[in-house]
């Protein structure tokens, strides 16, 4: 990832963005993020974000599909995938709503963050018509994220709750017994590595928040680190790592 000092482009020397190039601007901006906010000041990508819609709901889906075909529940008597359980549905759906949701959610504090603090430092005066679908591309890290949580839940092995006929467990009783379940099949390990991805999201976002200050309002780059530290540590003390 770069974040290299160079001019921000005006209107007329910003390139063209075609179709190829919108969809791939949500994988860009977390390789190039100065020059990427650069053309985003003076081009609007409206498919970039459809893109970015796109991957995220494909990464988080792909998530909690990759969890579910892990758990094993004990109906009649038998190891059943949750994915044959009546209540798959509606836990598959309940949950990528509401992780998507959150997602948004922890974007949203975030970017409200930069564009309020900036602003109150001296950035540019910029329309929050144009901040707020720029900043959107910060979503882009949460991808990386969901991709890295499939590809550890797809490694490792199935899980038999013997005690439980559905999924999720309901009572203290239940969590009681399929934490212990998941502690002896997968140990600690899966904890220490998503602590680790969350983290260096976490340190992600405020990089490439930093690259979206400076380029979209403006700002030196101390200034520009300034805000970006304090709005990811706000978002952090209201809701942790991402």
């Amino acid at each position: 990832m770069t974040i290299e000092e160079q001019p921000t482009p005006t209107a007329e020397q910003a390139p063209e963005l075609t179709t190829v190039k919108q969809m791939l601007l949500p994988l860009k901006i977390l390789i190039s993020p100065v020059k990427t906010f650069g053309q985003l000041v003076h081009k609007s990508a409206l498919k970039g974000l459809l893109s970015l819609s796109a991957l995220i709901l494909v990464a988080t889906a792909a998530t909690l599909y990759t969890f579910a075909t892990k758990v094993f529940v004990n109906i009649n008597d038998q190891p059943t995938s949750f994915l044959a359980a009546d209540s798959f549905s509606n836990w598959y759906i309940s949950y990528l709503v509401s992780t998507t949701f959150g997602i948004v959610v922890y974007w949203l504090i975030f970017a409200t963050g930069l564009v309020l603090i900036s602003r109150m430092l001296g950035g540019k005066d910029i329309s929050f018509r144009i901040l707020f679908p720029d900043l959107a591309y910060l979503l882009s890290v949460f991808v990386i994220l969901y991709a890295v949580r499939t590809v550890v839940y797809w490694t490792l092995p199935s899980l038999y709750f013997s005690e439980l006929s559905h999924w999720p467990p309901i009572n203290d009783a239940e969590i009681s017994s399929a934490v212990s379940v998941i502690e002896k099949n997968w140990g600690s390990l899966p904890s220490e590595i998503d602590f680790i991805f969350s983290f260096a999201s976490f340190a992600w976002l405020a990089i490439l928040g930093t690259a979206a200050v400076k380029v979209l309002r403006e700002l030196q780059w101390k200034r520009a680190i300034l805000v970006s530290v304090i709005a990811i540590t706000f978002t952090f003390f209201l809701l942790r790592l991402p």
